[in-house]
């Protein structure tokens, strides 16, 4: 059986009460942050007014929710609490870390001007990403720039070369998302960082990231273990002729491209501004990852596991169709991009996966 807890941290994840609560409803996604997650606090008297206030201040504080002693997700309050009169609940939405990440930049912040800052970095992918969220976290204080991600080293993969420049104000998801153009998957995991007393992200990325769990359902068998399979697509990105436009303008302007030319569909172009790059090579890279990522419609499934599964966003699953109306007998193999859980309710979670690419 499940057995919830919920804490209020402090900013860096240093833990500081338990907390009551009625429900809450929270996503994971490869890459990208929560969409949408939330907590309900009942206001029955475990706490005065004034305590009330200072454990959901915004950005001040992380939730922590917690299923049988593991994390299951940590969001920082990004509003103040809603309350009506009458309902006796307060309902607090909550952002996972990327939010965060979404106001710091990605620059060096002891820097006295920062428009003519720059950084030469070399390195793999996610270790780019990981020195992104380095500056991001390294200021003076006050105020703080702690932020409770850890960074756990050793970063395989080609070495690249990359330039920041402190004018382009990029903040690190910016930064990351660049990354993500290259290849990178990035996947901050929850978690316990000191049992009871001290939470944090853990900062895992590479190109085509994945947890290395994998999972097997047959799905058209009578006790599957799933159920609710669905599947649907999206076909307006997909280019066979990706373009890259860099830094400069009109006939200085850096550009790269690439083609498919053993592509299915009719001539479809693509051209994508990262005006922030000044690398030729840095741009023949995301156009090269846009005809991977775009060469085919993306095929995105969603089925219903047990709220208690060990699934995750990051692990792979292979799934089994046998006399299905629709989907190809056999395995399909896919990667899980994002999870949704919501409690009170059905003791369900909610699995969507992708085929790696797709548009």
């Amino acid at each position: 059986m499940p057995e919830y807890q919920a804490y209020t941290c402090d900013s860096v994840g240093n833990v500081y009460d338990r907390i009551p609560f009625s429900g809450f409803s929270h996503s994971t996604l490869l890459s990208a942050g929560d969409s949408g997650s939330s907590i309900t606090v009942p206001l029955d008297g475990t706490f005065t007014k004034t305590e009330m206030r200072n454990h959901f201040r915004p950005w001040s504080r992380i939730i922590a929710i917690e299923n049988n002693r593991k994390i299951e997700y940590l969001g920082y309050i990004t509003a103040p609490p809603t309350y009506r009169r009458g309902s006796n609940v307060l309902d607090i939405r909550l952002s996972d870390a990327w939010a965060m990440l979404n106001r710091r930049g990605a620059w060096d912040h002891n820097a006295t001007n920062v428009e003519e800052w720059q950084q030469d970095v070399s390195g793999s992918l996610a270790y780019q990403g990981a020195m992104a969220i380095l500056r991001g976290r390294t200021a003076p204080a006050p105020p703080s720039a702690d932020l409770p991600i850890t960074l756990p080293g050793g970063y395989p993969g080609a070495s690249v070369d990359r330039t920041y420049y402190g004018y382009h104000f990029e903040t690190v998801s910016d930064v990351l998302s660049d990354l993500g153009d290259e290849g990178l998957d990035v996947l901050l995991k929850p978690r316990w960082a000191t049992l009871d007393s001290q939470i944090d992200w853990l900062y895992q990325a590479g190109p085509a990231w994945s947890s290395g769990t994998s999972y097997e359902f047959f799905v058209t068998a009578e006790q599957s273990g799933i159920s609710a399979f669905s599947e649907s697509g999206d076909a307006l990105r997909v280019t066979n002729n990706a373009y890259r436009v860099g830094e400069g303008s009109e006939v200085d302007m850096l550009v790269r491209s690439n083609r498919n030319l053993d592509s299915l569909y009719p001539l479809l172009d693509r051209v994508e501004m990262s005006k922030n790059v000044s690398k030729a090579a840095q741009l023949n890279a995301m156009s090269a990852q846009d005809l991977v990522l775009f060469e085919h419609p993306t095929y995105q499934q969603e089925f219903v596991v047990s709220g208690d599964h060990a699934i995750a966003a990051g692990d792979s699953v292979r799934l089994h169709f046998d006399g299905d109306p629709w989907m190809a007998d056999g395995w399909h193999e896919r990667r899980v991009v994002k999870t949704a859980k919501s409690v009170p309710g059905p003791n369900f979670k909610t699995i969507t996966v992708q085929p790696t690419g797709g548009a």
